[in-house]
């Protein structure tokens, strides 16, 4: 395990990096009309992984910013949130692209996950 707070911040911001890249290049050389489902199946994952890096990442340093000395403690809590907000950022599209998306189901995919942040946050 990595000690030094400083080499995370540089592994995540690395994998955003190279995520940010793989979009960009998916987005930029990918007919949306002639593409292969494996290409929005790579679109979507790296869609999910700049999202959880990029919140990460500004979660972290707010932490610290508020909260100094707890680290790990701010890493792992911006790293499941990142987590949620990755995970409902790529769900949503998944439907939008589908034609699937309707207000109300946008409400209970967020209240779900508002739930479980705050279930996980109860530290039962």
């Amino acid at each position: 395990m990595i000690a030094i707070p400083k080499q995370h911040l540089i592994i995540i911001s690395v994998a955003t990096i190279l995520a940010g890249f793989s979009l960009a290049s998916i987005i930029n050389f990918s007919d949306p009309n002639n593409a292969r489902l494996s290409t929005f199946e790579l679109f979507y994952l790296s869609l999910a992984l700049v999202t959880l890096g990029m919140t990460t990442l500004i979660g972290l340093v707010l932490r610290q910013k508020f909260m100094p000395g707890h680290y790990m403690l701010n890493l792992r809590t911006s790293f499941r949130q990142g987590l949620f907000l990755a995970i409902l950022t790529a769900a949503s599209l998944i439907l939008l692209s589908k034609d699937l998306m309707f207000w109300w189901l946008e409400l209970t995919l967020i209240l779900f996950f508002a739930a479980l942040e705050a279930l996980v946050s109860l530290k039962i």
